[in-house]
């Protein structure tokens, strides 16, 4: 990295380490080649479960903490974050939260600098249904006006920020992707203790699910697709509630699949392990892996993609419409979204595979994610696209992005 191309201010609310702040990491250590000085404005730190702060200050991104995130209302929150901005000379404030969009660009807009938004998940705006139209009305009338670039995950996604009112050349489709790393191989030994771990011996198929409990992930669409299953399987659930704004909610939603697997006669199935920092060694010691989300924001979501690199043989549902380059059936296999009896057709086609045909899967589904979804490609594409959004240093106002 050689001389400085000037400080951005990105803003993440939830620091923890799922699939935004991941983003946000990997377009971060980008951008940091690329010549930028970054500030991290970030919420409160997640009381459980691993935070991308270190390494974002491993990256010489300084760090700055904003509980006022926390209450995106808060008449304070934008006037301290152009504040910062104009302090520190920041030339564009990037947005990555959906509850962080919207004062990020407001930010923006009274610094006088580019506004981008990182659009990693379709919206849905929470609450009783007065208070989540209110929501929504506010939001589309920030974004419409205020965006200079909304870089979002899928197409799904870009349609639904042109809904909002964004100009479609104000968008661009750019998906997720993960640092490819060699598949971890564990030893006999180590493999067996980690499948008894999830529920599973030597001879069952077993499935792993990644991802918070939350009603976005739908585990308890799987669930019911695991009764009534006709091939015997094991799935593992690694995640947890934990503990953001949402926490009540997804603590219920954690209660009713506990709830669910006992109604449905599941518990000999299912194995609830909590929060794990070994996904990449329980993706080895796995038969397969299955992810039933009710949206998402790419068609391909990180998690499924980190199970594809590991070699795992793919279920996943259509929330994002099908992946491009993705072939079902040779790649992976797709489920309709919300749809139990979907997942379960799919679930018993792997099972139907010998060993040789899942592993045949695994290969082509790696073999995708190395050629299309590599994070480092990826990133260097954001940092041009933010590059492209920058008025020339002097020059006063937000510029304005070609569509991709």
């Amino acid at each position: 990295m050689t001389g400085s191309a000037g400080r951005l201010v990105m803003t993440l609310r939830l620091p923890d380490r799922t699939g935004a702040a991941k983003m946000a990491l990997e377009f971060a250590r980008a951008l940091r080649a690329d010549g930028f000085e970054l500030t991290l404005v970030h919420g409160p730190v997640p009381r459980a479960g691993p935070s991308v702060l270190p390494d974002m200050a491993a990256l010489g991104v300084a760090t700055v903490l904003e509980e006022r995130l926390e209450r995106p209302w808060d008449p304070r929150l934008v006037p301290a974050l152009a504040d910062r901005v104009r302090r520190e000379g920041g030339r564009c404030v990037i947005g990555v939260n959906q509850r962080d969009r919207a004062p990020a660009l407001l930010a923006a807009a009274r610094a006088g600098v580019p506004g981008v938004l990182m659009v990693q998940n379709q919206h849905h705006f929470w609450g009783p249904r007065p208070l989540a139209a209110l929501k929504r009305r506010s939001y589309r009338a920030v974004v419409a006006r205020a965006t200079t670039l909304a870089v979002c995950t899928s197409a799904v996604v870009r349609d639904e920020m042109t809904g909002f009112g964004v100009p479609a050349e104000r968008t661009v489709v750019l998906p997720n992707g993960i640092v490819v790393a060699p598949p971890a191989r564990p030893a006999a030994a180590e493999r067996a203790r980690l499948r008894a771990e999830m529920g599973a011996g030597e001879d069952d198929l077993l499935l792993l699910n990644v991802g918070r409990l939350d009603p976005q992930k739908g585990q308890d669409v799987l669930l019911a697709a695991l009764a009534g299953l006709p091939a015997p399987v094991r799935v593992a659930l690694v995640g947890s509630a934990g503990d953001s704004v949402a926490a009540r909610r997804t603590q219920d939603y954690a209660t009713s699949l506990r709830r669910q697997v006992r109604e449905l006669g599941l518990a000999g199935t299912v194995t609830f392990l909590g929060w794990r920092d070994d996904v990449a060694r329980l993706l080895a010691a796995a038969d397969g892996y299955v992810h039933t989300a009710r949206w998402e924001g790419p068609a391909l979501p990180l998690a499924v993609m980190e199970a594809m690199a590991a070699g795992c043989p793919t279920v996943f549902t259509d929330c994002s419409g099908r992946p491009p380059v993705f072939e079902p059936g040779r790649d992976g296999l797709l489920a309709r979204t919300g749809d139990p009896a979907s997942v379960r057709e799919r679930i018993t086609e792997l099972a139907a595979l010998s060993p040789d045909g899942r592993a045949a899967m695994g290969a082509a589904g790696a073999a995708l994610i190395r050629a299309h979804y590599r994070a480092e490609d990826l990133g260097r594409t954001f940092s041009r696209l933010v590059r492209g959004v920058l008025p020339p240093d002097g020059a006063a106002g937000p510029g304005r992005a070609a569509a991709g």
